[in-house]
């Protein structure tokens, strides 16, 4: 619990600190589901962003997708942005760059996302302000009676129904390509949506999105339609990839260094890089 005093406003509220989710939390990497579970109990989350990361907008697409994935109500619980470390020029001079993408791009509200320092102080006022804030919107939480599962009369549901990213489906009968290849086609509301937020021109984005089509099971659902390596798959309007049946981090980047290298981009992304065998 925590207790802050603002301008003689006694602030009382209960703090639950969920330190750096790891990708793949919804399948129990790392303390994944204890950290995740104990998100579900809270009312407001706090997301707080490293301004000097290598990609701070993948970092929070990453985090809202582990959201998704254990449970997509937990997206609609308010959310206060705090990107932090911006006393540091490599996270101040992209401040405003972050900010503009966050409210355009994502839909984030701007009164919610805020420039923060841990060191100096700056932007600690205004994120507890904000929480504050949204707490009182939200008014008192409903206390509801808890019972354990041997009083259970059906298995309740954990996932929302609407755009859920293990929901799509497979046109039957892939089209025929110059060469032998073929053209899948995939529809999906979620995952074509994924896909068109996904920054292809960062390697960690694209391995990002190979976790996705793993976790969804549509890579399962592509093998068993038939479809091999170097065959197309298309991802309704979005776009299209070249499915490559092998999963390890060494042909995710070979594959990615050589579409990088068609489209004549250059590498962008994390400093280290794994080395294709």
């Amino acid at each position: 619990a925590g207790l802050c005093i603002l301008t003689c406003t006694i602030i009382v509220a209960a703090w639950s600190d969920v330190p750096g989710l790891l990708e793949g939390a919804h399948e129990g990497h790392g303390l994944g589901h204890a950290f995740l579970r104990h998100i579900s109990r809270c009312r407001v989350l706090l997301h707080l962003l490293d301004g000097t990361s290598p990609d701070p907008i993948g970092d929070y697409k990453a985090i809202q997708l582990e959201l998704e994935l254990f449970n997509p109500a937990l997206l609609d619980k308010p959310q206060v942005i705090a990107y932090n470390k911006i006393d540091l020029p490599d996270s101040g001079d992209y401040w405003e760059f972050v900010r503009e993408y966050l409210v355009d791009e994502e839909g984030v509200d701007p009164q919610r996302l805020f420039p923060v320092s841990a060191v100096t102080g700056r932007g600690v006022r205004e994120v507890v302000g904000a929480v504050r804030r949204v707490l009182d919107e939200l008014g008192p939480a409903e206390v509801a009676p808890e019972t354990n599962a041997l009083n259970l009369t059906s298995v309740p549901r954990r996932f929302a129904p609407e755009a859920r990213i293990d929901k799509f489906e497979i046109e039957p009968d892939p089209q025929q390509l110059p060469g032998g290849s073929r053209l899948f086609y995939i529809r999906g509301e979620a995952v074509e949506r994924f896909a068109q937020m996904t920054n292809w021109d960062y390697y960690e984005a694209v391995k990002r999105f190979q976790r996705v089509l793993e976790v969804s099971g549509i890579n399962a659902a592509l093998r068993e339609a038939g479809c091999k390596a170097g065959d197309t798959v298309s991802l309704g309007d979005v776009g299209e990839f070249v499915y490559n049946d092998e999963q390890s981090e060494a042909a995710t980047y070979g594959a990615w260094l050589q579409d990088m290298e068609a489209r004549g981009r250059n590498r962008q992304g994390g400093s280290k890089w794994p080395t294709p065998r």
